[in-house]
């Protein structure tokens, strides 16, 4: 019986570590950068996940202007460190953490095109950062 415990217990304290390093360096960066962080969750094959990704962030004059304000990582759906929490039905879907505690402040589903997708990440930080 106790040994049954101590492996329950070692297996409780092994997931909750996981956990703690889900984005834990982009964590870091974007704290030390004042950065927000934007997650793409993308599925295999999904025809609007490839038309964001060619259309925005594959874009060099794009991608620079996330990249002063947002941290960007993409993740497959099927991604063993994506949090439960994280996991969404529709895609693509970018979510905007706060890298103090990697909460979500915002999130959206679906394409969107360029320049609006530029502006709504404009907004988003400088709503964040003016409670500061």
């Amino acid at each position: 019986m106790k040994r049954w415990f101590c492996i329950s217990i070692a297996f409780l304290f092994s997931m909750l570590s996981l956990k703690a390093e889900f984005l834990e360096l982009e964590r870091q960066l974007a704290l030390k950068e004042n950065k927000l962080i934007l997650v793409s969750v993308v599925k295999e094959g999904c025809p609007y996940c490839l038309k964001m990704q060619n259309e925005i962030f594959d874009v060099p004059k794009f991608n620079q202007q996330i990249a002063k304000k947002y941290l960007h990582v993409t993740l497959l759906q099927e991604d063993a460190t994506l949090p439960q929490a994280l996991h969404v039905k529709y895609f693509p879907t970018n979510l905007i953490l706060s890298p103090r505690d990697l909460k979500v402040i915002d999130e959206f589903a679906g394409y969107m095109e360029p320049m609006s997708f530029i502006e709504l990440l404009d907004e988003v930080y400088a709503q964040e950062f003016k409670s500061f």
